[in-house]
């Protein structure tokens, strides 16, 4: 259906300060920067960590809030940096509210796929909705 694309970003004067230090230390520059993520785990910054630094992630988030726009207005606000989904902070980069702190050649995504069990389509709706998401997901 979709890819979604994450990438690593911070306020603008913090991005500012930190990619010099990124690009010349690699990502343990980052381990002095508040992380903020919307779960303990960190499932995304974790994917971003291995596919694009090589390497598992060590540190831990400063603060853990359950909602991606949440943390998006936090690392807007200057809070630390974070990983996101492209879409979710578009506005955002745009704008000059975020900055990228790199931009891999080969950025991490998270494929999403549409699916139906086995006579969905009994369902008069399913087809309907199907049919929906997929002209929506050309604009996406």
């Amino acid at each position: 259906l979709a890819d979604e694309e994450f990438v690593l970003v911070a306020a603008p004067a913090l991005a500012d300060r930190l990619r010099p230090a990124l690009a010349a230390e690699g990502p343990g520059a980052l381990h002095e920067v508040p992380l903020i993520s919307y779960a303990e785990d960190l499932p995304i910054v974790r994917r971003y960590w291995r596919h694009v630094f090589g390497r598992r992630l060590t540190c831990r988030a400063a603060v853990s809030v359950p909602d991606l726009r949440a943390v998006v207005a936090m690392v807007a606000a200057g809070s630390g940096f974070s990983v996101l989904p492209r879409y979710l902070c578009a506005a955002e980069l745009d704008s000059g509210a975020l900055a990228l702190l790199d931009e891999p050649e080969d950025a991490p995504i998270n494929t999403a796929y549409l699916v139906h069990r086995p006579g969905a389509f009994d369902n008069p709706h399913v087809p309907l909705v199907r049919d929906h998401l997929l002209h929506a997901a050309r604009e996406w």
